[in-house]
């Protein structure tokens, strides 16, 4: 038996990306399960077990309330969308699944999974990266392109597929959510691999957020650059000079921080008294002759 679909059960993104006519009415069927097939470009990769669960019961006490997308393939039919709605009805050993066929070719097809999951925000950032990347080197689309019919700005498709540069333990963590996208944008400015797979583990231990994160990041930065700074000899003697020649005049340890930016010259005393026989010998350097 057929049952006809309303068009705003797909979202207007699908809608817009293969708009149905009023001579082109659409039904849902009730296919056979083990005639479909998972979509080979299918771009969710990741489910979660306790909310797959959820909707076996779900669907277990109310049945499959929307039906998934499908197309025609080669034998049987290739799943384009609803992949969690296929899994809950097989593992609960149902014969049958409604199910809305499309004749689409395989990057209409990418499409409106991508956009699907997106609506639903069923994908985890790299999931969704993987996405937009099949769709610029499998069809040869530009990030423009992508971006429009995915209802994004240029800016986030490009983002977004930067992720897959980071090494695979920080995907992992986004896909887990151990970390964010937040944390992963900040990583992605500190250009050595084993660097940011050092900042990506500090940030789990110690539960650090974006902001956090940022500073990490600026304090590593700051400390790199030091180091490269008084690696130069001439310029570790200079400064040695200048803080003896300042612990000689005020009498007290010196300290000369540089990052080879900014800086700072720390004096140390260990008394009110000592401090104010500093402030004195500063005042007597000022002062100005008669």
């Amino acid at each position: 038996m057929e049952q006809k679909i309303r068009k705003s059960v797909l979202g207007r993104g699908l809608n817009s990306l293969i708009p149905v006519s009023a001579y082109d009415r659409e039904f849902v069927r009730q296919i056979k399960i083990d005639e479909i097939i998972s979509n080979r470009f299918q771009p969710r990769h990741y489910f979660e077990e306790d909310k797959l669960k959820d909707l076996v019961n779900s669907i277990a006490e109310h049945g499959v309330i929307q039906p998934v997308i499908v197309r025609k393939g080669n034998t049987g039919y290739e799943l384009i969308a609803g992949e969690r709605r296929y899994m809950a009805a097989k593992r609960l050993g149902l014969n049958e699944i409604p199910a809305l066929i499309k004749n689409v070719d395989d990057q209409k097809s990418l499409e409106i999974a991508l956009i699907e999951n997106i609506q639903r925000d069923d994908l985890n950032p790299i999931e969704e990266a993987k996405g937009y990347q099949t769709l610029c080197k499998e069809f040869k689309l530009s990030q423009d392109v992508v971006a429009k019919k995915v209802g994004r700005s240029r800016t986030s498709i490009t983002n977004s597929i930067r992720l897959l540069k980071l090494p695979e333990p920080i995907q992992n963590g986004l896909i887990e959510g151990s970390v964010s996208v937040g944390h992963a944008k900040v990583i992605l400015g500190v250009a050595d691999k084993q660097e940011r797979l050092k900042i990506f583990e500090r940030v789990v231990k110690k539960g650090l957020n974006v902001r956090d994160t940022e500073k990490l990041v600026r304090s590593l930065s700051a400390l790199k650059t030091t180091k490269r700074h008084f690696a130069d000899p001439n310029l570790k003697y200079k400064y040695k000079e200048y803080a003896d020649s300042l612990r000689n005049r005020l009498e007290t340890d010196i300290d000369i921080k540089w990052n080879g930016e900014t800086g700072k010259i720390v004096i140390h005393f260990k008394s009110e008294k000592e401090l104010d026989k500093i402030v004195d010998r500063f005042q007597q350097n000022s002062a100005v002759p008669c």
